[in-house]
């Protein structure tokens, strides 16, 4: 059983009936003894009421009926019967003083016994009046309290219903919401300890508010940078039916292979970035020796840096271990490095290091390129961005990868000058392991 409402009916409800019933037990015999005080009292009280006539001889008592509740029995100080109440008692033939229980003709008694200046007084009363006299008691003050119960089962069920009201009104605004609805829920009436839940819930709405966005933009831009080159195919194909002769054929079927290319490395990059956003699946983050990345993205840039005439130097790689994964760093380090080679002039060299401190892993990309003023390094991140007058016709997309990539991992990318110019990538990781000595 799930239900809060449930559990806590079921709950207080079992207390309740728990309590009650306890009490009425507890009641119950609290009653009964104190019924055979209250008796107890009577016969003593009755035997003194007696002591007078018998002090002075003239003892005057109408006689009992036989249903009568107290039985009276007064002896002389030589144990002779002075009063009998009843005379079809047995005659008690011995004397005692104080209270005590006795068997008479097959039944039991409670008696007690009074020693005045020339007479024994006896009183008793039977055992079995005694106990129906008692019960009813007792019953009279318990049924009342047992009768409550169901009383107290429907306040239960009214505390209980009115607590988890809001509770019921906010699962009712949750249900009517849907994905266009992620404004934050109001909640001045829940009880104290649903706000924690209800302050989690909103983070969580405008999370999902802010991704949300940033999908559509996604889309957006996505959809914006894919008509270009689609529309370039659609061209270079027309212009692959027109062509008059072989020469123009092979140079229109070069063009668009060229520009099936950018598509194909348009949507790959559109489809990794996708991937690595901040608020995607979360990925299976292990230790991971962060040259073992490195060394694979530079095998995989190597035929681009050859055709280009660009070197990539790999200068002593650090022992470093982060914590995350192998694939997407890779294609962090790979972003980076065929960014450094499409933009380094022939014969220069793109430099790549890994060093390692306390805490952190530091992964440097260094080329001789261009570079990036210090004015535009903050937008350089921003998807589809592409600096005016750039000879390199790329996606924009290599560093806004490199960043989502970065922040998966809980690292730092900045942008610094190299010398004696070009462009460095800096990211800093958080180590996994400390770092050697």
């Amino acid at each position: 059983m799930r239900s809060i409402r449930s559990r806590l009916l079921l709950g207080l409800l079992a207390l309740v009936a728990v309590l009650a019933v306890s009490a009425g037990l507890v009641t119950y015999r609290r009653v009964l003894t104190e019924s055979s005080r209250l008796f107890d009292y009577q016969l003593r009280q009755m035997a003194l009421s007696l002591r007078d006539q018998a002090t002075s001889g003239s003892i005057v008592l109408p006689a009992h009926p036989a249903d009568s509740d107290f039985v009276i029995q007064i002896w002389d100080l030589y144990g002779a019967s002075v009063y009998r109440s009843r005379t079809d008692m047995p005659f008690i033939d011995r004397a005692f003083i104080g209270y005590a229980d006795l068997t008479l003709g097959g039944q039991r008694w409670r008696a007690y016994g009074l020693l005045t200046e020339d007479a024994v007084i006896w009183v008793g009363q039977p055992w079995r009046l005694r106990e129906t006299l008692a019960r009813s008691a007792a019953l009279r003050v318990v049924i009342p309290l047992l009768l409550l119960l169901p009383a107290m089962a429907l306040a239960v069920a009214w505390v209980v219903g009115r607590a988890l009201a809001p509770l019921g009104r906010l699962t009712s605004e949750v249900q009517r919401r849907d994905v266009h609805s992620l404004t934050a829920l109001d909640s001045p009436s829940l009880p104290e300890e649903a706000q924690p839940l209800i302050e989690e819930l909103n983070r969580l709405l405008a999370r999902l508010a802010e991704a949300f966005e940033q999908q559509r933009t996604f889309v957006a831009d996505a959809a914006h940078e894919l008509r270009s080159p689609l529309t370039a195919l659609s061209l270079q194909l027309q212009l692959l039916d027109r062509a008059p002769d072989d020469t123009a054929r092979a140079e229109a079927r070069a063009k668009l292979g060229a520009a099936i290319d950018r598509a194909i490395h348009l949507a790959g990059q559109l489809l990794t970035l996708a991937r690595n956003e901040p608020e995607g699946a979360a990925l299976p983050m292990q230790p991971v020796p962060l040259d073992a990345p490195v060394r694979e993205a530079a095998a995989e840039v190597a035929a681009l840096a050859a055709a280009r005439g660009t070197r990539v130097q790999l200068e002593p790689l650090a022992p470093a271990t982060v914590l995350g994964d192998a694939d997407a760093l890779r294609i962090l380090a790979r972003n980076l490095i065929d960014n450094a080679v499409r933009y380094s002039p022939a014969g220069t060299q793109v430099r790549v290091s890994i060093a390692s401190s306390t805490g952190t892993a530091v992964l440097e990309v260094a080329d001789a390129g261009p570079g990036i003023p210090p004015e535009e390094r903050a937008r350089a991140f921003d998807r589809f961005y592409r600096r005016q007058g750039a000879s390199e016709g790329g996606t924009g997309l290599g560093l806004a990868i490199v960043k989502a990539i970065a922040e998966r991992h809980r690292a730092q990318v900045s942008l610094s000058e190299s010398t004696p110019h070009g462009l460095t990538v800096r990211v800093v990781f958080p180590s996994a392991a400390p770092a050697p000595p």
